[in-house]
């Protein structure tokens, strides 16, 4: 419960310092999601999950949290998401982003056919279409 709580604090201390780091970063005035935006977002959620971790430490110990981390399962996600940022300037997003979903939902245990062939499809033009046409964000596309 005392290392949660720590690690809580060091969250909330990452995210403001996250945060005010992202201040620093230089924006041009034009329409659309400032350079800073989605940095700002990520410190506003580590610094408000660090708070919850921090004020409710959970039941588990500091021993059972790394041992949870450790896991296979955990690890092989960790190198799958690893190798899709690696890959990302040189494979089609879309393609990357399904070939990641369909690996990752395989790795977590997703057995259903129509779940796997439907789900990561949906995922990928969902998430490019938001970016391209939402958010005005070019991602490396192929086509």
């Amino acid at each position: 419960m005392r290392a949660d709580r720590a690690t809580g604090i060091a969250t909330v201390a990452a995210g403001i310092g996250l945060g005010l780091a992202s201040l620093q970063i230089e924006t041009l005035v034009a329409p659309g999601l400032s350079a800073r935006f989605f940095p700002l977002l990520l410190s506003l959620a580590l610094i408000g999950l660090g708070a919850v971790l921090a004020i409710r430490p959970g039941e588990r110990t500091a021993g059972d949290a790394l041992r949870q981390m450790l896991a296979r399962r955990a690890v092989l996600l960790a190198g799958l998401l690893l190798l899709y940022f690696l890959s990302f300037p040189y494979v089609d997003f879309r393609v990357g982003t399904w070939l990641f979903m369909l690996l990752a939902m395989m790795l977590l245990g997703s057995r259903r056919p129509l779940e796997l062939a439907a789900v990561p499809i949906a995922v990928s033009f969902g998430v490019y279409f938001l970016f391209r046409y939402g958010f005005t964000v070019l991602l490396p596309v192929w086509i």
